[in-house]
């Protein structure tokens, strides 16, 4: 048979027939080629079992060793002082530093009114993540 046979002739088909024989034709293309995809994979994936020598072997899992409890050391009765007072000022010096440093090149003025630890039950990075994770576009 010859091709000009078998072709469809278009001059004599209305725009919607040939609509529907584009559509319908290309509908089958791609889902042929994912058909033809999803084959090549799985047969990858058997050339890579067979390849590793993991193929229908069942792995036994090892036994764990047993670990020796150790008893807990007892508190100690120590007791250290720490003065807050120092660590206060140098944590304010520390923050008040930084937020200079940061206005440095704007011209702008920074003042800071107050200081006091976070209630909350996160780090102070978690809680960085989480304003730079929810903040507007």
């Amino acid at each position: 048979m010859y091709f000009n046979q078998l072709a469809i002739d278009a001059s004599k088909m209305t725009k919607g027939e040939l609509s529907a024989i584009t559509t319908f034709s290309g509908i089958a293309i791609v889902f042929g080629m994912l058909l033809i995809l999803v084959i090549m994979i799985a047969i990858f994936g058997l050339f890579a079992k067979v390849g590793s020598g993991k193929g229908d072997k069942k792995v036994k899992p090892e036994k764990a060793p047993k670990v020796k409890k150790v008893a807990e050391p007892l508190p100690s009765k120590s007791v250290v002082s720490v003065s807050s007072n120092v660590d206060d000022d140098e944590v304010i010096a520390v923050i008040s530093a930084a937020v200079a440093m940061m206005y440095e090149g704007t011209g702008k003025k920074a003042v800071i009114r107050s200081i006091r630890t976070s209630s909350a039950g996160r780090s102070a990075w978690a809680n960085a993540g989480i304003r730079d994770n929810v903040r507007a576009f």
